[in-house]
Parts: C-alpha cells; sequence; structure tokens
C-alpha cells in the first residue's frame, strides 16, 4: 500500500490517494543527480506534471536545452523542449540494481532543497489551480505551519470579500514555492518570450506573440486562452521552480497544452498563427 506526495484525491484537504501495487511495479527513489549533457537517440526521463516521464532526446539546442518525445501515445504534446535540469537519463531497477548503474561521478553535490520546508514569515507564491491549470501564481506570505504537510498563507494581493483585510488560506505544500528571482530586461522582451503577466492579482503564463513598437507593449498570448494586452512593467520572465532550483525555460512556444517549437536557431520568424481545434488552441511558428 502506497501514498503519493503530489497526487491528491481532494486537494482542499490536502488527502493523498492510497494505492495498491504488485512490488514489481515499485523501486526506490533515485538520488539527486548533476545536470548532463544528452546524445541524440539516448533515453531519459522527463520531469513532468509532478513525474518522470520516459522519451527520447531528438536534438540538441545551442543553449543547452533539448528536444525531447515522450514514449507514452496518451501524452499531449508529443514533442516539448526541455532544460537540462528537467531531464535525467533513464534507468531501470532490475534484481536490485540500477542499469545502467549510478557512479559516484553523477551524484549531486548538494542535496536539493524541498519544497515543503517553508518557515513563518517567508515569502513565496501560491499556486491557483482550482481547475487543475497551474496556470497563475499568487504572492503570499506564510503565517504559519499547521501540520501534514500544510500551511496558512496570507494573499499579498487577494483581498476578503469586505475589502478589510487580506485574504488567508490553508493550502498544501505541492501549491507552494520561493518567490521567483528578478531577471531584469532592460530593453525589450521579443517575439515567443515566455513572460508570467501581471492579471487579476497574480502571474499567469503567456507568450509573447507582438511588440508594438516604441510603446513598450506587448501583445501576449495567455494560458487562459486570452490574447491581452501588457506594459512591460507588468511582465516578468516565466521561470519553473523543479526539484528544488529555478528554471528558465527555452525560447518558444509551451504555454497551456501547446505544441512546442523551439526558436533559438532561427534567424527570423516568418509568421505564427492559432487556430482552434474541437478541443484546444495550438499555437505555431513558420521559421527559417
Amino acid at each position: 500500500m502506497v501514498q503519493f506526495t503530489h497526487l491528491f484525491q481532494d486537494e482542499k484537504t490536502g488527502e493523498r490517494p492510497l494505492r495498491m501495487f504488485s512490488v514489481s511495479h515499485i523501486r526506490p527513489q533515485l538520488p539527486p543527480l548533476r545536470p548532463r549533457k544528452f546524445k541524440q537517440g539516448e533515453d531519459a526521463d522527463a520531469y513532468h506534471k509532478d513525474g518522470w516521464w520516459e522519451g527520447v532526446i531528438l536534438q540538441e539546442w545551442n543553449n543547452g536545452n533539448y528536444l525531447f518525445m515522450f514514449h507514452s501515445d496518451n501524452q499531449w504534446p508529443k514533442y516539448v523542449v526541455f532544460g537540462v535540469n528537467q531531464l535525467r537519463l533513464h534507468r531501470t531497477w532490475f534484481n536490485g540494481y540500477w542499469v545502467p548503474p549510478v557512479q559516484e561521478s553523477e551524484l549531486a553535490v548538494e542535496e536539493v532543497q524541498r519544497e515543503e520546508e517553508y518557515h513563518e514569515g517567508d515569502l513565496v507564491e501560491v499556486r491557483n489551480d482550482e481547475d487543475g491549470s497551474n496556470r497563475s501564481w499568487f504572492a503570499a506570505i506564510i503565517v504559519k505551519p499547521v501540520g501534514n504537510k500544510r500551511y496558512l498563507i496570507q494573499y499579498a494581493t487577494l483581498e476578503t470579500e469586505d475589502n478589510t483585510d487580506f485574504l488567508e488560506k490553508e493550502v498544501d505544500t505541492s501549491h507552494i514555492r520561493p518567490r521567483p528571482p528578478d531577471i531584469v530586461v532592460p530593453d525589450q522582451f521579443v517575439m515567443l518570450d515566455q513572460v508570467d503577466a501581471f492579471y487579476k492579482g497574480g502571474w499567469w503564463k503567456g507568450v509573447i506573440i507582438k511588440v508594438l513598437s516604441g510603446d513598450s507593449k506587448y501583445h501576449v498570448y495567455l494560458a487562459t486562452r486570452e490574447e491581452m494586452e501588457f506594459k512591460h512593467d507588468e511582465l516578468r520572465l516565466h521561470q519553473d521552480w523543479i526539484d528544488g532550483k529555478w528554471t528558465k525555460p527555452s525560447p518558444g512556444v509551451c504555454i497551456s497544452k501547446p505544441f512546442c517549437i523551439s526558436v533559438d536557431k532561427c534567424s527570423s520568424v516568418i509568421f505564427m498563427y492559432k487556430f482552434l481545434t474541437d478541443v484546444r488552441f495550438i499555437l505555431f511558428a513558420a521559421v527559417i
């Protein structure tokens, strides 16, 4: 009988499901590993949606990111660009040993910081995913831990219904992350930059689809499938908190369930368009 750490039976209470598994479906957890280089065609695992997914490396980009193809036919999108900190060499647990074996030189020097290690007064961001979308984060402060890996937090931008104080809420540690470091963009964002846009008191994932010359304004296609205009100071570069580290995404289009395309090697973007299928918007870029 096992209990999951990042899957929830009831996210409001933090209740995690219990499941019965055969021993053949259980293995130890790999130790934290150093980032490494990968070769084309090498089997790897990608950290995605709170789990490690099997796949294969298709190509390395100049910026150290990799185009990855999932083995699962049920995974969408099928092809995604991942940073080196989101990948690890694929290994099989066989007869009590890892194959290939883990070498001492591969082990991370420092232990990975755990997301649940927060203390009273810590400045954090809290995920808003009541619809399961994981599309926005809101600034907050830790009021106190309440046990069972849950914390009482107070939002910094959301107020109570009577507008007399900032809203407090009890949330699970998997919905909390530190506030991301500032990455200064002194001039302008560029086409296809992945950004967070400050909207309705929170930071929402999106991608730059148009730069308005001379105005320091941008059209952003949000993960909510809305296109909106934002000023320069209402945007920040998007970063992901993975295994206790901040990771910048690769250049390209990677928002809520799109087809992901890297444009790092492209000299110019000729056109980009979006169209509606029966289930989702898909964003493309034609490049040379």
